[in-house]
């Protein structure tokens, strides 16, 4: 019996190929859609999984409660904070701080490179990570001055094949000890270095040694080590009691965060490591996309067999006359359902066989196939499989197995107001979701144009920014200041003490006239005379630094709008601001320029005030340069970084590209968003042209008559066409207040956020309108062009 079924399922196949191929290819392609969403959204979920007491693993956070700051939560605390309260905290049993160093040169003979990522740390590192030591020894591996472990990429490219453990590393002035080589960090892991160095001081070092220590100020990271999961609130409380005890400051509140949690709930945090960090609200965003996309291929499915049913009406009654019963009927059509869904699923599994390496390389992610491997997958890829074979054929199964034999045989089915109604509720749940994930591609596309055009309050075209490494190279700003102004293609150069784009360092200050009680924090940064005007940034009041007045070296400042705003200082010119030196030590500073605010971090986070003051030597160089012959001009500036810096290796980004690179988790999911939403597109019209070829076919007899009386072919292609259009227009009006709600809360996280434009709404509304009416049209004119002679003979 079970093989009959089966032949005749497979016999219907092949008797029916354009309808199979359409129920079938979108299935298929929405499975695989949904399967990659999947599989991306469980590369996210398995950041930092590979720690075997990820349960036990927090960071210290700090909730910055001083006047001046917007963005409160920073990834940054004491120095000494972590021993100290893994001294004084028994749920506590090791801890480890971590400096980020970023890309510092290495020479190693005549090999000369820049590291990828350097971390100065300690041995707790291993223990309460699960990094993987190749070669070294463990315990106590960080606890010398100096010493160092190499990722096996590092290692490879400064020492090729040797054995590096024991051999010593030249970092500037520094010799570092190389102690032992790991693998590289996992792609899943938040934390992404090639060089771990030690943090211990050397003994002539009393002052580092001393900050190791300190409470007076938040810059180091730190993770501590439970006993065993806890509810953090329990601990939180101690924590202040430890920063309290030690004399930290009253508005530094500290916090902790789940390691598992850092990927995705970090969007707010400043100051941290967090390497390809995402939000968590981005994935339900996709886990809902692929569930709808799911759903849009299980109703196009149900839509075409449902339709198709009836053309099965008289097979149904003559299988009643020769004795079928109820129960073989049901079987017979849902058996049928499943073979279509299991050959949907198993050439999507083929498809993302083949898409995700090529998906990986456009989004730029590192999903693989393994967890469709796994034993859960299976069962569940099962399931699905049954489901929607069972829901799929639910409908002609029970229905057309319930009719008498007379009522089918007579053609009752075919005109039955309960099946026309039920094709007629999923066409129009496909073009709501369709339409739905249309305006949200508008809006999510419209929010990254915003965020990439939107005036930061300075230029960053035509600007390449070049690190200092080193005080060596940072001393010399000048000399290659001047020499690169020597060629007519560069334009201005400017440095300052931080690259746009990345968190400045924050600072308290005491302003002229404020209570000294109410404590002020702002960010700071030092840059030299040319660089407002090399960033384009525009002085509002005021002067900008000159060499021309010498003071302004020891005591000038100037401020940003934002910092007249916290200080309600409409006027600020002249005003003055301490900031603290030393202990007890104060330097006075007066306000000699006010410039129009600008985003020195991303627009993620609101503009915070900012104070500039002059130095003439910084770690940043920024120079602007004519873009006609830009391979010249950067070819001229290396060689003139090598003739002045020839210990250092030359390294260099253009500012829109780091600009860019910073949104690259939102763009990497609006192209994710886009994506999948043609490809629901896709399925929806693959249902509608079966649908109407379906109905097409159904009143062929109908078409021909009117034919014969003298109907015109544009009058049978409206009559095919309207009941359709009428469908995707009670489509358009539920689909666009649900997409405008969800939309508007999406909008939401943004601290700076476009406007719903209106024409999305309608652009989303006309498109499904073209769409339905191009695929009807179609097949309404092959329709109502088709010889009525033939229709009406075979009647």
């Amino acid at each position: 019996m079970l093989k009959n079924y089966i032949t005749v399922a497979l016999r219907n196949l092949m008797n029916q190929k354009f309808y199979s191929i359409i129920k079938i290819l979108g299935l298929a392609v929405g499975l695989a859609s949904s399967i990659l969403i999947a599989l991306f959204i469980y590369e996210d979920l398995s950041y930092d999984g590979f720690n075997t007491k990820k349960n036990r693993i927090v960071r210290i956070l700090t909730i910055d409660n001083a006047e001046g700051v917007k963005s409160k939560l920073v990834g940054v605390t004491y120095p000494g904070f972590a021993p100290a309260i893994g001294r004084d905290v028994p749920e506590v049993v090791n801890s480890v701080r971590i400096f980020n160093q970023g890309r510092v040169p290495l020479r190693v003979g005549d090999n000369l490179l820049s590291s990828e990522g350097a971390y100065r740390t300690e041995s707790s590192f291993f223990d309460i990570f699960d990094y993987t030591l190749l070669n070294g020894e463990v315990k106590g591996i960080l606890d010398e001055p100096n010493a160092v472990v190499l990722t096996q990429s590092l290692a490879t490219k400064l020492f090729g094949k040797e054995n590096p453990v024991g051999k010593a590393i030249q970092m500037n002035t520094t010799a570092l000890n190389v102690k032992g080589v790991m693998a590289d960090p996992p792609k899943n892991s938040h934390l992404q270095f090639d060089m771990l160095r030690s943090i211990t001081p050397t003994p002539a070092d009393s002052s580092y040694a001393q900050y190791l220590n300190s409470f007076n100020g938040i810059g180091v990271h730190a993770y501590l080590l439970l006993d065993r999961p806890r509810d953090l609130k329990t601990i939180i409380p101690k924590l202040k009691q430890v920063a309290d005890k030690n004399q930290g400051y009253e508005f530094f509140e500290p916090t902790l965060q789940y390691l598992s949690d850092v990927h995705l709930n970090s969007g707010e945090i400043l100051f941290e490591q967090n390497h390809n960090k995402t939000e968590g609200s981005n994935l339900y965003v996709l886990a809902f996309v692929a569930l709808l996309i799911v759903l849009l291929a299980a109703v196009n499915f149900m839509n075409l067999v449902t339709a198709h049913a009836a053309g099965r009406a008289k097979e149904v009654g003559l299988r009643k006359v020769v004795g079928a019963v109820k129960e073989q009927l049901i079987g017979q059509h849902l058996l049928e359902s499943m073979v279509v869904t299991a050959i949907s699923f198993v050439i999507a599994f083929a498809l993302a066989i083949l898409l995700l390496p090529v998906l990986n390389n456009v989004y730029q992610r590192y999903a693989t196939l393994a967890p469709l491997l796994s034993p859960v997958a299976i069962i569940g890829a099962l399931c699905l499989v049954g489901l929607l074979g069972l829901l799929a054929g639910s409908y002609p199964a029970f229905v057309l197995s319930s009719f008498k034999p007379v009522a089918v045989l007579k053609g009752a089915f075919k005109n039955s107001n309960r099946g026309i109604r039920l094709r007629q509720t999923l066409v129009v749940l496909q073009f709501t979701i369709s339409i739905a994930l249309m305006v949200g591609m508008g809006i999510v596309f419209l929010q990254m144009h915003y965020i990439r055009s939107k005036d930061l309050g300075f230029s960053r075209e035509q600007v390449i920014s070049i690190p200092f490494k080193g005080q060596q190279a940072q001393q010399r700003a000048r000399t290659l200041q001047n020499e690169l102004k020597r060629n007519p293609n560069v334009l201005s150069t400017g440095t300052a003490s931080v690259k746009l784009g990345q968190q400045l360092g924050r600072t308290n200050i005491l302003p002229e006239g404020k209570p000294t009680d109410i404590n002020y924090i702002t960010s700071i940064m030092a840059i030299d005379e040319s660089f407002i005007p090399t960033m384009g940034i525009q002085v509002l009041q005021g002067r900008n630094f000159s060499t021309e007045f010498p003071a302004d070296s020891a005591s000038s400042m100037i401020i940003n709008e934002e910092m007249t705003r916290l200080l309600n200082w409409p006027d600020p010119i002249g005003k003055t601001i301490r900031l603290e030196t030393g202990p007890q030590q104060y330097t006075t500073y007066q306000v000699v320029g006010l410039v129009k605010d600008f985003h020195f971090a991303t627009i993620r986070h609101k503009v915070e005030p900012v104070f500039m003051l002059y130095n003439k030597n910084n770690g940043q160089l920024a120079v602007k340069i004519n873009t006609a012959e830009v391979s010249q001009t950067l070819s001229f500036i290396e060689q003139t970084w090598k003739r002045v810096n020839a210990e250092t290796p030359f390294e260099y980004n253009f500012l829109d590209e780091d600009f860019a690179n910073l949104y690259r988790s939102e763009q990497t999911f609006a192209t994710m968003f886009s994506h999948f939403t043609l490809l629901a597109l896709f399925i929806a019209v693959l249902g509608l042209l079966g649908l109407s070829a379906f109905t097409a076919q159904q009143r062929r007899k109908e078409i021909s008559i009117r034919k014969v009386l003298g109907a015109e072919v544009s009058q049978i292609m409206f009559l095919l066409s309207k009941d359709f259009l009428r469908l995707v227009l009670v489509a358009v009006v539920i689909a666009l207040p649900v997409a405008w709600y969800f939309m508007r809360q999406w909008l939401e996280d943004f601290a700076y956020r476009t406007d719903m434009n209106p024409l999305i709404f309608v652009g989303a509304a006309l498109t499904a309108i073209l769409v339905a009416l191009l695929t009807v049209s179609y097949l309404s004119y092959k329709a109502a062009q088709a010889n009525p002679v033939k229709s009406l003979r075979n009647e």
